[in-house]
């Protein structure tokens, strides 16, 4: 498994990521930096959760290396 941490920015940014991670063959997973939430990122409900965070980890497989490319375009950068 891999680990990114990512902002969404906007409602358009989450669309997007959940978009791309339904393209997905493996299971991808959404949780707080805490650990408190733990959610799949093929459910846009439990996404909207994450608009109001500062940050979240996504979870997913390292074969899923388009993913990973568009995951790069939402990393938090210090």
């Amino acid at each position: 498994m891999k680990t990114k941490t990512v902002v969404f920015k906007s409602a358009n940014d989450l669309y997007e990521f959940n978009r791309q991670a339904e393209r997905c063959m493996t299971d991808i997973r959404v949780k707080t930096p805490s650990g408190t939430y733990d959610f799949d990122a093929k459910t846009l409900l439990g996404l909207f959760f994450a608009l109001s965070l500062p940050s979240i980890d996504v979870n997913y497989d390292e074969s899923e290396s388009e993913f990973d490319e568009y995951l790069t375009s939402l990393e938090r950068t210090e």
